[in-house]
């Protein structure tokens, strides 16, 4: 769709491109700066400038203002599947988990077996360090045909870190319980 608007003003479709070039060359500042001109003239793509402006917020370490403008991405889109899943994460990373787990109710419209719900699922077991469970949904939530390659990519690095802690503490792929009380094993998984 190309949504020119007369003059010089850049519509929204413009900028929303224009801020997800900037965000690839790392330019964040350039990237809010075209995402808040967009939110400033509401159109059809509310969402998606909502969601990449928290995106980009959580990038620079906003999380309170990432979490504020994925939930405004998903009140314009209930059904905008990346948006709900991000938020949740963002959630349960904050350490926020029962705010992750509401926000991650809304993926229940998709199939069980979906990508997002594996990981959803992998995630949740992960923070009660239950990592087996959580290798095994994130492992088959890669294997699913999910069309986004930063999250795949990030689901492999929480993956391999389950793996390392798991051989480091001499675990089998039979076991997977460790001391629920350890949110230390929740972030060494998703954060390094």
């Amino acid at each position: 769709m190309n949504d020119v608007t007369p003059g010089n003003a850049l519509s929204e479709n413009e900028l929303l491109h224009l801020a997800i070039e900037a965000s690839n060359r790392e330019r964040y500042d350039l990237s809010i700066s075209y995402l808040k001109q967009a939110i400033a003239v509401p159109g059809p793509l509310a969402s998606k400038t909502h969601f990449l402006l928290g995106t980009q917020y959580a990038q620079i370490g906003m999380y309170e203002d990432a979490e504020r403008f994925m939930q405004l991405a998903v009140s314009f889109e209930p059904e905008f599947d990346i948006a709900v899943f991000q938020l949740g994460l963002l959630q349960l990373t904050s350490g926020k988990p029962d705010a992750a787990e509401a926000s991650w109710q809304r993926l229940d419209f998709l199939p069980a077996e979906h990508g997002l719900n594996h990981f959803r699922r992998g995630m949740l077991a992960l923070q009660r360090n239950a990592l087996a469970e959580a290798e095994a949904e994130l492992r088959a939530g890669l294997a699913t045909p999910l069309p986004n390659a930063p999250l795949l990519a990030e689901m492999q690095r929480v993956t391999d870190n389950i793996v390392k802690m798991r051989a480091e503490a001499g675990e089998s792929p039979a076991e997977g319980q460790n001391d629920a009380g350890d949110e230390h094993l929740f972030l060494s998984a998703y954060r390094h």
